[in-house]
């Protein structure tokens, strides 16, 4: 049988409140008893003592112990003389002041006290007079309760009876025996009871407190489960609600957000393949109306269009290459060759391949360094080049003649920062975070007229990202964009 986490929650709750219920009930119950003991065996030890001192001072009175060796002086007359001084008339039924057991129905004295099965004589009453020993000097009995004789010297309290200095008389008080229905047995049970059903108050609590807890977080949780369910269905547009500050809803924004970034996910995955499609279906399209031309004879197989079909094939192949080199990159992140170069003439030689390419179309390309950096890089030198190319390119395409391109190395601190700017037209601010999308292209400043594929600055930021640097867009002082890369100078392989 499957137990809910709802009942695993209440179990767990209700048996800790339990264990600490009953734990402290035991506790109370030890510390009650041994506190009434000690609080016993305190009074018996003050009560014995303010006896031993009447007791001397009687039997001084008396004329010192011979008269108690004579009987002038009886442990009944003392404990007579100590009940009057206590306020307190001796008890119907006891002994009067002198010794002996108290009389029967008949006056005449009772049988001593049967012993039990295992030979001992029963408890002796609790009031002190008949739990106390009168010894003498030689620690002789003189008198005490039946069995007197046999009791260990070293069991209660004992206290000499002393007359002018001397010890004359040893009083000793035997401790008091647990009698079933004693005062003393009712205070501890009436107090036991009280522990009992206080604790089973706390207990009957502490289950309705656990009910609640579990209750209010296994259906929390079960939220959670409904959410992770339909997220995990596909279901991309469920959201958990999430008001308070705990750890559960600090779950439930989590989900949310992981909602949220699976909707993008799969926006994107979906944009990815529509647009790969078209792109590809471009080339291929140009491709296939060549040869379906050349195949019909509208068009004579001549150097033109080999040339013309030979350019459609290198832009497909390059636009494959680029989708492979993304793919590759979060996979598992494209390997690069790091080795010594120069990063200067890194970036004077990618920038002489575009100088023929710029002044055909009236842009002014310069290169220029700050700060005299020092040019010793250990970087890709081959992705290095490709990712100045994929800039250089982007911005030859979609700067509007006459213009300006600028290449800027400036050093910063331990990296190299290439600045690549150019004139108009811009960038709106809100459309540059997502230049380096794979595939995207702005309207207004890009279109597949110019031969672009949308992969080249994704490309670029794929490159930077491998070399652990950072890539971003911005406007550009020239009037147009600015593409920022940061390079460490020293990459580690």
């Amino acid at each position: 049988m499957r137990i809910r986490l709802f009942q695993q929650l209440f179990i767990l709750i209700t048996a800790s409140v339990l264990v600490a219920v009953l734990s402290m009930a035991a506790v109370m119950a030890l510390n009650l008893q041994r506190g009434f003991d000690g609080y016993l065996a305190a009074r018996d030890t003050e009560e014995l003592e303010l006896f031993v001192d009447l007791a001397g001072r009687k039997i001084a009175a008396s004329g010192g112990a011979p008269a108690l060796q004579a009987g002038r002086v009886t442990l009944g007359g003392l404990l007579g003389d100590f009940a009057a001084a206590q306020g307190r008339p001796p008890r119907p039924g006891r002994p009067p002041p002198g010794m002996g057991p108290p009389p029967g129905p008949d006056g005449r004295p009772l049988p001593p006290p049967r012993r039990g099965p295992d030979g001992r004589l029963p408890p002796p009453p609790e009031e002190f007079g008949a739990r106390l020993i009168l010894f003498d000097a030689a620690h002789r009995v003189i008198a005490g309760p039946p069995g007197a004789a046999t009791f260990p010297a070293d069991r209660g309290a004992t206290r000499p009876i002393r007359s002018a200095g001397k010890t004359v008389a040893l009083a000793q008080l035997i401790p008091r025996a647990p009698i079933p229905g004693g005062v003393e047995a009712r205070f501890l049970t009436s107090q036991y009871y009280g522990a009992l059903w206080l604790a089973a108050l706390l207990t009957a609590l502490g289950a309705l407190a656990a009910w609640g807890l579990a209750r209010l977080g296994a259906r929390r949780l079960g939220r959670l489960k409904i959410a992770t369910d339909a997220i995990a269905g596909g279901d991309f547009g469920y959201r958990l609600p999430s008001h308070g500050e705990d750890e559960v809803d600090d779950v439930a924004r989590n989900v949310n957000r992981m909602a949220e970034s699976l909707a993008r996910l799969d926006t994107a995955r979906r944009r990815w393949l529509a647009e790969v499609s078209h792109e590809l279906r471009t080339p291929l399209s140009a491709i296939r109306g060549e040869l379906d031309a050349l195949e019909d004879g509208v068009r004579p197989l001549d150097p033109a269009a080999v040339a013309s079909l030979n350019e459609e094939a290198k832009r497909l192949s390059g636009l494959i290459e680029d989708l492979h080199f993304l793919a590759m990159t979060d996979l598992s992140g494209q390997p690069c060759r790091f080795v010594p170069a120069d990063a200067v003439a890194i970036c004077a030689k990618t920038i002489a391949r575009f100088g023929t390419q710029a002044r055909a179309a009236g842009i002014a390309l310069t290169f220029e360094t700050v700060g005299d950096p020092d040019p010793s890089v250990r970087w890709d030198v081959a992705r290095i080049e490709q990712l100045l190319a994929n800039v250089l390119t982007n911005a030859l395409r979609y700067t509007d003649a006459p213009g300006q391109v600028r290449v800027v190395l400036a050093a910063v601190g331990t990296h190299l920062q290439v600045t690549v700017e150019d004139s108009a037209p811009g960038v709106p601010p809100e459309h540059l975070e997502a230049l380096f999308a794979p595939l995207y292209r702005l309207d207004a400043a890009r279109s597949r007229v110019s031969g672009g594929s949308g992969l080249g600055l994704a490309v670029s930021e794929a490159i930077v990202r491998a070399h652990g640097g950072t890539i971003v867009a911005a406007p550009s002082s020239l009037g147009g964009l600015a593409i920022r890369i940061d390079l460490p100078r020293v990459v580690a392989a």
